[in-house]
């Protein structure tokens, strides 16, 4: 069997993006010295939770030792959506979109309500859908590896008729 696809999370890059948001979330308790403008008081508290909130997040994925996504013959598993293995016959299309740091390996399945996330990705999945990306955007944001390996073992293991590019070539040239 050929090797699989591995993506780890990158500590550096992952622990510049807390350290990153907690300085907007200092930002924030720097707009709260002023009590009497309440609007700078709002932004300064909602900055202050969703900042927090991204801090906790990011701070939890310096903890993950275990791969983030993996690819193989059997399918894929992307541990920010499920640990759940999507096997290769659950999927009905895939398609590459977007460019630069906004690109995505788009899957459509078959019965999505079988391979339901439990996690934060899941709260995006409506919206995600309803701009074309898919039930399931895989991105590799934030971990070791580069979008073009993603794609480079999307190529390798995903059954031909079901790949599909849009946007960018399913084969990088």
């Amino acid at each position: 069997m050929e090797p699989a696809f591995a993506a780890y999370v990158s500590r550096w890059r992952i622990g510049l993006l807390v350290i990153g948001a907690l300085g907007f979330v200092a930002a924030g308790i720097f707009m709260l010295r002023d009590p009497k403008d309440l609007f700078i008081v709002a932004i300064g508290w909602a900055g202050i939770l969703f900042f927090g909130l991204c801090a906790i997040v990011g701070a939890r994925q310096l903890f993950r030792f275990a791969p983030v996504m993996e690819v193989d013959a059997r399918g894929v598993r992307w541990r920010r959506w499920s640990n759940d293995l999507i096997p290769w016959s659950a999927m009905s299309r895939i398609e590459v979109q977007g460019a630069g740091l906004g690109s995505f390996v788009c899957l459509w399945l078959h019965e999505p309500e079988l391979y339901r996330s439990r996690h934060l990705m899941g709260w995006l999945a409506g919206a995600n859908k309803a701009m074309g990306f898919g039930d399931i955007p895989l991105n590799i944001m934030g971990t070791d590896r580069r979008f073009d390996d993603l794609v480079e073992a999307f190529d390798r293991f995903a059954p031909k008729r079901r790949r599909r590019g849009r946007g960018r070539p399913a084969r990088p040239a």
